[in-house]
């Protein structure tokens, strides 16, 4: 599990490409946010937001383009990949699954290979609407560097309040 490289393809990638600074580093005019280091964080990040804002997005191929995460970054991040997917499993929450259901695809079924799949198309979903969710933000009416720090200052204030002030 996670020790192979991840392709997203479509419009996924280009949302991808545009939140990582790695695209402007590849094609130095590529218009890029460079919220990101990695393809990597984009995808984990995306898992995140995706299952924090419970959205998921189906693949679109509606253009063509791709973005390959290479294995070694996968690996490199093995870990927190495991623990996103079992987390993803366990929360997401269709009405025909049972809670012990949930606890056995998140963590009894590594070595099936139908079962990851299904696991990993669940995961990817994700994914795919947390970036999208991310693209939205720092795409519409976003021009400038400081407007792009502007937004990060806003999510991440927005999160803070859901999430850290409870009172």
């Amino acid at each position: 599990m996670f020790d192979n490289d991840i392709k997203i393809t479509g419009k996924h990638a280009s949302y991808l490409k545009f939140l990582a600074k790695k695209s402007t580093e590849l094609k130095k005019d590529a218009k890029s946010a460079e919220i990101f280091k990695r393809y990597i964080d984009v995808y984990m990040a995306g898992i995140i937001v995706g299952a924090v804002k419970n959205r998921k997005s189906d693949i679109d191929n509606s253009i063509d383009d791709s973005a390959n995460i290479l294995a070694s970054a996968v690996i490199g991040e093995q870990d927190r990949l495991k623990f996103l997917y079992r987390l993803v499993l366990l929360t997401d929450n269709p009405s025909s699954t049972s809670v012990e259901d949930r606890i056995d695809n998140a963590f009894r079924y590594d070595g099936d290979a139908a079962k990851l799949k299904e696991g990993m198309a669940i995961l990817n979903s994700y994914a795919r609407g947390g970036i999208e969710w991310l693209y939205e933000k720092f795409n519409d009416g976003v021009t400038t560097q400081e407007d792009y720090y502007r937004i990060v200052y806003e999510l991440t204030k927005e999160y803070s309040e859901d999430y850290f002030n409870m009172g």
